[in-house]
């Protein structure tokens, strides 16, 4: 295992109110059926009457971007993809579906494509092609440094356009849909051409004092046991929190109270309670629990993934059109990719270590009540290779949570999912919150993080999640 993943180290260097004239008559009328008939009227009289047009193809679609990541994953499955760059991808995705849309019926601003009006455009055939070409703009992007997409995959999405467009009736209103849908693709790519991606990875110097963040196996170029510091080694896309933000102003809008003092009563708690309940051997007496151990498996998916499944369950006990659920995944996405570039921002101002190098460490970190452990390890290795404050994985998921809460008004959702990293168990839940809160806790278990990056993330995430609710893609 070691060899094989000091080869992937080798390689690496490198998310209404309708305007309506009630008539006097309508004045009997029961008030959730006027309701009813405000809500309809504002997408039945636009456009070619399109009216409330199924999501079926832009869930089609989202799912289609997912499946992208997961094929390829499967087929390639070192390196992994890194999260962040998957928030970005699906962001694209499904701003250019929902800005395809709101180019025909315009109910809501848009991401990128602007004055490319086009009310007759078919809606399905613009969706279908906008998230098409968005999908195919990333063949070979997404898996850094290996750089490739499996043919298979690139012959199921484009096979998949193919289907989708059979199906919609041949004539103009289709091809137009297809022009349109070409725009909104382009029109977000370029958008994001000059973003701040290409200039994510640099190198990075490992701290020397307690509390600074060190490389630790197998990012280590020496070996973490050679005791000669500052190690060069592989530290994740250190300039990924200078990448423009989808939706909040800057990268740094919400700023991240700083860990712990290594000295503090505070740390050693943390310290002591991550030790305890994260490590490889942890689960049983006096530690973790089998239902910790189970949390911490689950919750180790990606989040963009993950947030994208529990809106879809949402999505499917609601009664919504296209344009309402593709504004939504587009906003949820859009979250996620800013919850990662303003964590990752947030990781390098604090240059934090992680559990697994505290841990190491503990006997030289000046305070009298950690002990340190050399031969202590993470349950599910390795710990990603970015420093620990705030926890980004934390940060995704309040942030998806908070989003998903100010969309619907509601909170007291209930839902049940399955996760790739814990196959054929699924866990259950009550409301979003509840959700959230686990996924944060679950870095405790899985050793990744200390308690205060979890809290001080999931903070941060809560209001990125309410401000892009309250100030992006709104209504026209």
């Amino acid at each position: 295992m070691s060899g094989k993943l000091f080869a992937h180290v080798n390689l690496l260097i490198i998310l209404f109110s309708g305007s309506v004239l009630i008539t006097s008559c309508e004045k009997e009328k029961s008030p959730a059926l006027v309701e009813d008939e405000k809500a309809s009227a504002r997408f039945e009289n636009n456009g070619k009457g399109w009216g409330n047009v199924s999501p079926e193809m832009v869930l089609r679609w989202n799912q289609a971007a997912v499946d992208v990541v997961l094929q390829t994953q499967q087929a390639i499955p070192n390196p992994p993809i890194p999260p962040f760059i998957e928030s970005r991808y699906y962001a694209m995705v499904n701003i250019a579906m929902h800005d395809a849309l709101n180019n025909i019926v315009p109910k809501y601003k848009t991401g990128a494509l602007e004055n490319a009006r086009d009310k007759d455009a078919n809606p399905d055939a613009a969706v279908a092609k906008a998230a098409h070409d968005v999908i195919a703009f990333f063949f070979g992007q997404l898996n850094p440094p290996a750089f490739v997409t499996p043919q298979p995959v690139k012959d199921y999405i484009n096979n998949l356009l193919a289907q989708s467009l059979n199906s919609i009736e041949n004539g103009p209103a289709k091809t137009q849909g297809s022009i349109l849908g070409t725009k909104a693709a382009q029109a977000i790519i370029a958008k994001r051409n000059n973003d701040g991606i290409a200039n994510a990875m640099f190198p990075v110097t490992e701290g020397t004092q307690p509390g600074q963040y060190r490389f630790y196996f197998p990012f280590t170029i020496p070996p973490f046991e050679i005791p000669s510091p500052p190690f060069s080694g592989f530290y994740d896309s250190p300039g990924w929190g200078d990448v423009t933000t989808f939706g909040l102003n800057n990268s740094t809008q919400f700023s991240v109270p700083p860990p712990y003092a290594i000295n503090s009563a505070d740390y050693a708690a943390d310290y002591n309670e991550v030790k305890r309940l994260g490590c490889a051997t942890c689960t049983g007496a006096n530690g973790r629990t089998p239902d910790q151990e189970n949390i911490a498996r689950f919750w180790v998916e990606s989040s963009p993934y993950g947030w994208n499944k529990i809106a879809r369950s949402i999505i499917a006990q609601k009664n919504m059109d296209a344009w309402q659920v593709a504004r939504l995944l587009a906003l949820l996405q859009m979250t996620e990719a800013d919850s990662y570039i303003a964590s990752l921002k947030a990781k390098m101002i604090h240059f934090f270590w992680r559990p697994v190098s505290a841990i190491h460490l503990g006997n030289t970190d000046g305070n009298s009540s950690t002990t340190g452990d050399a031969n202590w390890e993470v349950l599910v290795f390795p710990t990603p290779p970015v420093a620990d404050h705030p926890s980004a994985h934390a940060t995704a998921g309040g942030a998806a949570a908070e989003l998903l809460k100010q969309f619907f008004h509601k909170d007291d959702f209930s839902f049940s999912l399955e996760s790739t990293s814990l196959p054929n168990h699924s866990r259950s839940f009550t409301s979003l919150s509840q959700a959230a809160r686990e996924n944060s806790l679950s870095r405790i278990y899985v050793g990744y993080h200390f308690r205060k990056a979890n809290d001080d993330g999931e903070a941060l995430g809560r209001s990125i999640g309410g401000w892009i609710a309250a100030n992006s893609l709104k209504e026209n």
